[in-house]
């Protein structure tokens, strides 16, 4: 297509059409339009080279984005048409695909993917000439990142409203939940929606780092710093600067670099280790952990105030056992992505089987199910996923039937086995992490383990 020089935004959430012409008007030639009845009428009275419109207008029909969709790819000379929305709508998608959409974009997004997408229409046929190809956005989004923010349950449309009050700010921000509920995908979003969004976005895995190499890694080292120091190396705050630092498992950190922590998120300065030069640094914070950090400083394990200087702004990421009704959503969109990733045909999924994968509580989370629907689709046949293609493991049914645990007139033994196996479960089989949950150590989970196994061995026989 030609130069892209003028943009028509649609969104009746005037936060949105507000975000999208600040992040544009700098290069872009930008009108915004609160409604299809407003949208309609600057087509009618402009000429523009692309469309960028959410789905669900809210003031309006539930589907009135696919009316602009329709009417843009109706017109003599077809318009361009990116279609975006916050809940990820399968099936909204896949028909504004068919009727000629050329990008779909899941909320929320930020320029470098705004801008991924108009270097692909630059590349792309004329729109007329070309033929959609239902989903091929859904998997992946602008810049090339798979998305799991995906779920229109209530607990998530409280999670993308906070991301979009917060991201345009430069507050630090907590995220807590569980592991594989998505809270580094949601520290990438509040990142790409931040006016950040051209800087740099650094990861620490804090629970990766050995205490020796913490104090390098976050700070640098000059040369000669320490055995095996032979040059200058930028820690990740200078890399981060002026962009955001992601601080993932920060309870994992020791309290003595919690305090060197603490003094730079104060300060806004470091020092390189071996270094005298104090470095100023802009840098974004947002943390994440999968425990109860409250819990932590009652301990003693965590600073208090290094916690008060983290939770400016708690966000909490939700289980998947407390909105079984994404899992759907969810499943429907690991299929497409993984049907396309491995060259196959989207399967058929029977709605009894759907409703075996609800009944779960799923553990790890959206990344477990996740690997669970890629599993299934590559050993899938004859075009339908049944349940055994899942693999299922017998730990998901334990994990499942422990929430009811207390309820049941069951033996202590047998509440302590499903406790320790749901625990397991939970931290993908991390034996390290599930004892320190339990708060026994390592040797006493292998001998029950192993118990478990010789009693499992003893009924079959």
């Amino acid at each position: 297509m030609s130069e892209i020089r003028r943009i028509l935004v649609v969104d009746d959430e005037k936060v949105m059409t507000d975000y999208l012409t600040d992040l544009l008007r700098d290069r872009y030639d930008v009108t915004a339009a609160s409604s299809v009845r407003e949208a309609l009428g600057a087509l009618a009275d402009r000429d523009f080279d692309l469309v960028i419109t959410d789905l669900q207008l809210d003031s309006e029909n539930v589907q009135s984005g696919l009316d602009i969709v329709q009417a843009c790819c109706r017109r003599p000379r077809p318009l361009p048409v990116v279609v975006m929305t916050a809940y990820a709508s399968i099936d909204m998608a896949v028909k504004a695909m068919k009727m000629g959409a050329a990008e779909f974009l899941t909320k929320p997004f930020g320029i470098r993917e705004l801008e991924g997408v108009f270097q692909r229409l630059r590349k792309a046929e004329p729109l007329a000439k070309t033929q959609p190809t239902p989903g091929r956005s859904l998997s992946r989004n602008a810049g090339g990142q798979k998305r799991l923010i995906l779920g229109r349950s209530e607990a998530m449309r409280r999670v993308y409203e906070l991301i979009e009050n917060v991201a345009m700010t430069n507050a630090t921000i907590m995220l807590t939940g569980e592991s594989g509920t998505g809270k580094e995908l949601v520290a990438s979003a509040i990142h790409t929606m931040s006016r950040r969004a051209g800087n740099a976005f650094i990861k620490v895995n804090c629970a990766a780092i050995t205490d020796t190499l913490m104090e390098s890694t976050l700070f640098g080292h000059e040369k000669g710093a320490f055995t095996g120091a032979v040059k200058r190396t930028p820690g990740k705050f200078e890399l981060a600067n002026g962009g955001t630092l992601l601080l993932d498992e920060i309870s994992e950190m020791k309290p003595e670099m919690q305090s060197k922590l603490l003094r730079v998120l104060q300060e806004r300065e470091f020092e390189l280790v071996g270094g005298t030069t104090t470095i100023p640094v802009d840098v974004r914070i947002i943390a994440t952990s999968n425990r109860n950090l409250k819990a932590e400083v009652r301990k003693g394990t965590f600073r208090e105030d290094l916690f008060f200087r983290l939770n400016v702004v708690p966000l909490h990421v939700p289980p998947l056992r407390e909105r079984s009704e994404d899992i759907p959503p969810l499943v429907e969109h690991f299929m497409v992505q993984s049907a396309s990733d491995n060259g196959l045909p989207t399967p058929h999924l029977a709605p009894e089987v759907l409703r075996e994968l609800c009944r779960l509580s799923w553990p790890g989370n959206v990344r477990q199910l996740q690997n669970a629907v890629e599993r299934a689709v590559v050993l899938s046949r004859n075009g339908s996923l049944l349940v055994e293609n899942f693999l299922l493991d017998e730990d998901l049914f334990h994990s499942a039937e422990a929430e009811q645990a207390f309820d049941q007139d069951i033996s202590l033994k047998e509440m302590e086995k499903r406790m320790i196996l749901s625990t397991l479960a939970r931290y993908r089989e991390n034996r390290t992490q599930a004892a320190r949950h339990l708060g026994i150590s390592v040797r006493t989970l292998r001998n029950k383990l192993n118990l478990y196994r010789v009693q499992s061995r003893s009924t079959a026989a």
